[in-house]
C-alpha cells in the first residue's frame, strides 16, 4: 500500500468511524475552539489507528500463507474448506503432511 493510498483511506475512515468515536469522547466538553481540536485530534487517532490495524492484520495474514508453502514441512498448502459464521468467513488450508493453517483471507497460487 502506497502513501498516498494510506492517506486517504486513513482519512476516509477519520471521517466515517473517527468522527464518531471523537463525538463521543468530547460530549461533555464545553462548545469552543477546544472541543474542535480535541475533536479532530482524537478523530484523526481513532481513523488511521483502525487502519494500521487492518494493515498490518493483512501482513500477518500474508506471512502465514508464506507464498503457499507449509513452513513446517516444505510442502504446498490445499485448499480445504471454509466456514461462516455471521460476517466472518474461515478458510482451511492443508499440506501433505497434516499441517493445518487457517486464515481469513482466501489465497490463491500463482
Amino acid at each position: 500500500m502506497n502513501i498516498i493510498t494510506f492517506i486517504v483511506f486513513g482519512l476516509i475512515l477519520s471521517v466515517s468511524v473517527g468522527a464518531f468515536f471523537a463525538l463521543i469522547l468530547t460530549s461533555g466538553m464545553k462548545t469552543g475552539f477546544p472541543k474542535v481540536i480535541v475533536s479532530i485530534i482524537s478523530a484523526l487517532f481513532f481513523g488511521f489507528g483502525l487502519l494500521f490495524c487492518m494493515v498490518k492484520h493483512s501482513e500477518y495474514e500474508v506471512n502465514k500463507w508464506n507464498k503457499g508453502i507449509c513452513p513446517e514441512c516444505g510442502t504446498e498448502w490445499h485448499f480445504q474448506s471454509a466456514t461462516k459464521y455471521k460476517s466472518s468467513t474461515t478458510y482451511y488450508y492443508s499440506c501433505d503432511n497434516g499441517h493445518i493453517l487457517e486464515t481469513e483471507s482466501l489465497f490463491q497460487k500463482k
